[in-house]
């Protein structure tokens, strides 16, 4: 009977997390920065591996470089990607406007920053 209950708690909270993310996925704003936010995470992904790959460049991040050193390469960047997504959706459930605006905006920013200095380093103009 335990196990029911938390089940059926575990799908309203599911459902509530869904509910909260239509509703604040409604603004237009908000669906704009959370897609630069979405399209800054994959392209910072996308040049940490070339750079990586060039073996010119080091991983920056403590948290990371230990496993972008490695052969787990894929796994971290996976785990990086699946934890931006988790910010994205506490950022977009959590908050409310204009707070989550505000939040959505610094994201967006920082997310697109990060492969724009990137692609710079490759470059070798930064």
């Amino acid at each position: 009977m335990g196990f029911a209950r938390a089940r059926a708690a575990a799908g309203r909270g599911l459902r509530d997390v869904l509910v909260r993310l239509f509703f604040a996925l409604q603004h237009r704003r908000v669906r704009l920065l959370a897609v630069a936010f979405v399209t800054g995470q994959v392209c910072d992904t996308l040049t940490t591996h070339v750079a990586l790959a060039s073996g010119r460049f080091a991983e920056a991040n403590p948290f990371f470089a230990p496993a972008l050193a490695t052969d787990h390469q894929a796994l971290a960047m996976g785990l990086k990607l699946g934890l931006s997504l988790a910010v994205l959706v506490a950022a977009l459930t959590r908050l409310a406007d204009p707070r989550r605006q505000v939040v959505m905006l610094v994201l967006a920013f920082i997310s697109l920053e990060a492969p724009a200095a990137n692609g710079l380093r490759i470059l070798g103009l930064l």
